[in-house]
C-alpha cells in the first residue's frame, strides 16, 4: 500500500439477505487524482460508495484512510474524517442561502451563542472564489439553476475540509453545458490538490476528466486502467463483458422513407401568464425515419412531446397523425390511431408504481396482445405477455406480478419501453429513452429504436445527450426557446453547428 494511496479497499464483501452485491472488491484511489468508478446498473457502484460515507457497513475486508485501518461508522463519522459525498438527490433547503446551507446544522457563532451570519457569509465567499464558482453566497438556492445546486452541495463537503470528495453519478439531472461546467469543476478541484472519486456509466466522461478509471461488473473489480491508454470501447467491453456498439445508423447513405405519418403545422402553446412555450413549430416524421428533436432542457421539448400525446392542450395549429387532425382527440383516440409514447417523467407520466409490472406493461395493450377475452382479462396471457417483455429488455428482478415501484430507475425504464415498443405503433414518441440506462441497455434500446424504424414506424426522438441524437436521427431538428432553429440532415449536421444552433446562435456561414 503505497504512501500516495489516500484510500485503500481490501477485499470488500457485501450481501443483502442472498444477493452478493460485492465480491471482494479491491480499489486504491492516489492522492490528488480524479478516480472514476464506472459499471453498468446493479455492478455495485452506489453500495461501494455507501460503505465509504458508512451509510452500509462491509461484511467483509478492510478500508485503509491516509495510512490508518478503519471502521466508517456512519455519514457523520467519515465527514470528520474527510469524506465526503455529493448524491445524486440534493439535500438543500430552498428557502435558505447558499451559505446558510454550507453552514446548516454547523452554524458558526458569535460568543457561542449566536449565529454569525456575516462570518458564514465570509467563509463562503472565500470557497467560491478559491473554486471559481461563480455563486452569490447571499443568494437564496431556490433562484440557482439546477447546475449552481449542484456546485453548493460540493462546496457542503468542501466547507468541512473533505480530503476525499465522492460525487455520485453527477450529471444525471444537467443539462449538456452544465456538465461541461461540472467537468471543469471537477478538474479545478484536482488542480488544488482535492482528490476525486467520480461515479458515472458515461464514457465520454470517463475519458474526459479521469487519471484513471475502475471498472465493476456484477459486484466484483474487472480491471483498474490509466484512463489515457484505454479507449471508450475498451471500458464498454469490461462494464458489459463484451463488445458494445452503440454507432447507430452513421455511414449507412442515403435511406428511402415513406409518407408523413407525423405533422405539426404551426403548433404553438402559451402558459397562463400568455407566454409563448411553443412558437409556431412546423415539423414533419416520415414513415421509417428517425427525426431527432435537439436542445438544452427546458426549451419546449416537454411542451412539444405532450402536446402530441395529448396531455396538455394546443392554442394554434394543427397535429395530424396518419393524415388525420388529432388536435381534439383523446389521449386513448391518439393511442388507437397509432401513437406510442415514452415520456421523459417515467414515474410521473409513464407507470404506476404501485401497480404491477404485469398491469402497467399491459395498459396499452390489452386488445392488441390478446389479454382480453369477453371483456375479461386473461391471467395466463397477460402473464405471458409481461414475461416475454421482461425477458425481450432484460429488465432485472422483476416478476409480471412485483409492484412496478420495486424496480430500479432504470429498470422501471426498461417497462414504459417494453410496453410500447410491443405495440407497433405509427408513429413512436420517444422522449429521453435511455436516461438512467447503462451502456448495455442503452444499446438495446437503440437498436429497437432503429429496428422499429426500419420496419415502417415513425420515429420522433427527443433527447438532451447529443451523442444519442447523432448516432439515431436521420435528421436533427434544433430547439431553442420553443422555436425550431433549423432542421439539418445528418449528413450536413456536426456538434458545433448543432451546439450553436441550441445556445440560440444562427448557423455559422460555410
Amino acid at each position: 500500500m503505497g504512501h500516495d494511496n489516500i484510500l485503500v479497499l481490501d477485499g470488500i464483501t457485501k450481501k443483502f439477505g442472498d444477493i452478493v452485491a460485492l465480491e471482494h472488491v479491491d480499489l486504491s484511489i492516489r492522492r490528488g487524482e480524479v478516480h472514476v468508478v464506472c459499471g453498468e446498473n446493479g455492478a455495485g457502484k452506489s453500495t461501494l460508495m455507501n460503505i465509504l460515507v458508512g451509510i452500509h457497513a462491509p461484511d467483509g475486508g478492510k478500508i485503509v484512510f491516509n495510512g490508518k485501518e478503519t471502521t466508517i461508522r456512519d455519514p457523520l463519522a467519515a465527514g470528520a474524517m474527510g469524506i465526503g459525498m455529493v448524491h445524486q438527490h440534493f439535500t438543500l433547503v430552498p428557502s435558505m442561502s447558499v451559505a446558510e446551507n454550507l453552514f446548516l446544522g454547523h452554524h458558526l457563532r458569535h460568543f457561542g451563542f449566536f449565529s454569525d451570519r456575516q462570518a458564514m457569509v465570509e467563509r463562503a465567499g472565500t470557497l467560491i472564489d478559491t473554486y471559481s464558482f461563480a455563486l452569490d453566497p447571499e443568494a437564496s438556492v431556490r433562484t440557482l439553476s439546477v447546475g449552481q445546486r449542484q456546485r453548493v452541495e460540493i462546496l457542503k463537503a468542501l466547507v468541512f475540509d473533505a480530503e476525499l470528495l465522492i460525487l455520485d453519478e453527477p450529471t444525471a439531472v444537467l443539462t449538456p453545458p452544465e456538465v461541461e461546467e461540472l467537468l471543469k469543476v471537477i478538474t479545478n478541484l484536482r488542480d488544488r490538490g482535492r482528490t476525486v472519486l467520480f461515479i458515472t456509466h458515461k464514457l465520454r466522461e470517463v475519458k474526459a476528466v479521469s487519471d484513471r478509471v475502475t471498472i465493476l461488473r456484477r459486484g466484483k473489480n474487472i480491471s483498474t486502467h490509466i484512463t489515457k491508454a484505454v479507449t471508450e470501447n475498451d471500458i464498454a467491453r469490461d462494464m458489459v463483458g463484451r463488445d458494445v456498439f452503440l454507432m447507430g445508423r452513421q455511414g449507412q447513405g442515403a435511406r428511402a422513407f415513406g409518407k408523413n405519418v407525423l405533422q405539426l403545422e404551426n403548433v404553438s402553446i402559451t402558459n397562463s401568464n400568455g407566454r409563448l412555450l411553443l412558437d409556431g413549430i412546423n415539423l414533419d416524421v416520415r414513415a421509417g425515419e428517425v427525426l431527432g428533436i435537439a436542445g438544452v432542457d427546458g426549451n419546449g421539448q416537454t411542451e412539444l412531446a405532450e402536446a402530441i400525446a395529448g396531455l396538455i392542450p394546443v392554442q394554434a395549429g394543427t397535429i395530424r397523425l396518419d393524415g388525420t387532425d388529432i388536435n381534439n382527440a383523446s389521449v386513448v383516440r391518439r393511442q388507437e390511431a397509432g401513437l406510442g409514447f415514452v415520456p421523459e417523467d417515467r414515474l410521473d407520466r409513464g407507470l404506476s408504481r404501485n401497480m404491477s409490472i404485469a398491469e402497467n406493461m399491459a395498459a396499452t395493450n390489452y386488445l392488441r396482445a390478446g389479454i382480453l377475452w369477453r371483456g375479461f382479462v386473461d391471467k395466463g396471457r397477460l402473464a405471458e405477455f409481461t414475461q416475454k417483455g421482461i425477458e425481450q429488455f432484460d429488465i432485472r428482478g422483476a416478476k409480471p406480478s412485483l409492484t412496478v415501484g420495486s424496480l430500479s430507475g432504470g429498470n422501471m425504464q426498461k417497462v414504459v419501453l417494453a410496453r410500447e415498443f410491443a405495440r407497433d405503433p405509427k408513429v413512436l414518441l420517444v422522449s429521453q429513452p435511455t436516461r438512467g440506462l447503462d451502456i448495455g441497455a442503452s444499446e438495446f434500446v437503440y437498436s429497437e429504436i432503429l429496428s422499429a424504424a426500419d420496419k415502417g414506424n415513425g420515429i420522433l426522438l427527443i433527447s438532451s445527450e447529443l451523442s444519442e441524437i447523432f448516432a439515431l436521427a436521420d435528421r436533427i431538428a434544433v430547439i431553442y426557446s420553443g422555436r425550431i432553429m433549423q432542421i439539418l440532415t445528418r449528413e450536413d449536421a456536426d456538434e458545433e453547428t448543432v451546439g450553436i444552433l441550441m445556445n440560440g446562435g444562427k448557423e455559422q456561414a460555410a
